[in-house]
């Protein structure tokens, strides 16, 4: 009998959802914007649509997992959803118990940027020794880290939040709840008010058109130094950077290179990282779901 992940990938920007097979194939997959969700009254209502229709695409008795890559912040057992800041009223949901009550499958949920850090090790075949960084620029600033190829949740389940460690003199208020956060000034969200509000132009534009201008620049710049602490903490023995900002067009990749290296302290870890460019798949967090979904199940 073949067995089959439905998978779901709700991440700030988009929402992809498919199914995935045991071999890491993708037989069907879809993508849709987030907002849909954020606007939908009834969020489990929403999921279970999507979900029923591709259990009934699979076949019930083949469905060996429902996983789930999520923008969210949540318990370390994985069952909770606490807060997912770019979806409205999605915030203390126990969503494994409402979503395996439904439809008697077990459910899986794991943080988004986990997820796409795991495709990213396995599909390259990277050495899975060490830690592994990963970093993806895109609505916010996300990062995740494996040890020995398996995710790292911290005692708590929140490890790895770099979009949230606080900058000095930043009053302003973060989507968590709190002040300060190094996400107010590096990610999509930031270019995207600069491009609508100040350069009138569309953000897929921002970088060939506007690349050179200082607050432009600034928010790479934020990226970088965010992402050099890390390095500096933790010494990883590679890293990997992401992320749909780090896709658009006339992105400076080059630039947020030097600028992480040049936060780096001297001779190691500057010369000593290896960095490597994500491969920007679409169907990552889907295919992704389906590898821990593998992993926890072996």
């Amino acid at each position: 009998m073949k067995e089959y992940y439905v998978c779901l990938e709700i991440g700030g920007t988009n929402l992809r959802y498919g199914i995935v097979g045991e071999d890491g194939k993708v037989l069907a997959f879809h993508k849709i914007p987030t907002r849909t969700l954020s606007d939908a009254p009834d969020k489990i209502e929403y999921l279970c649509t999507l979900l029923g229709e591709m259990i009934q695409q699979a076949g019930k008795e083949n469905v060996r997992a429902i996983t789930m890559a999520l923008a969210s912040l949540m318990d370390r057992d994985r069952t909770v959803l606490y807060s997912a800041p770019m979806i409205k009223d999605f915030d203390n949901i126990p969503i494994v118990e409402k979503l395996q009550s439904r439809f008697s499958i077990p459910v899986i949920i794991e943080k988004d940027v986990n997820i796409l850090l795991l495709y990213e090790i396995n599909k390259a075949k990277m050495d899975p020794g060490g830690i592994t960084l990963g970093v993806f620029i895109g609505t916010g600033l996300g990062s995740a880290m494996c040890i020995d190829g398996r995710v790292y949740k911290g005692s708590s389940g929140t490890a790895c939040e770099l979009g949230h460690i606080p900058v000095p003199g930043l009053e302003a208020e973060c989507g968590c709840g709190k002040k300060g956060c190094i996400e107010l000034l590096a990610c999509g969200n930031v270019l995207y008010r600069l491009a609508v509000e100040k350069y009138k132009c569309d953000i897929s534009r921002i970088f060939l058109e506007h690349g050179d201008e200082p607050d432009v620049q600034s928010v790479v710049y934020y990226c970088a130094a965010a992402i050099a602490t890390a390095v500096t903490i933790l010494d990883p023995a590679r890293l990997i950077l992401g992320g749909g900002v780090t896709e658009m067009k006339g992105f400076p990749f080059a630039y947020l290179e030097q600028s992480i290296r040049q936060n780096l302290r001297i001779p190691n870890p500057r010369e000593s990282l290896r960095i490597t460019v994500a491969s920007g798949d679409p169907e990552a967090g889907v295919i992704g779901a389906a590898i821990h979904a593998q992993q926890l199940l072996r």
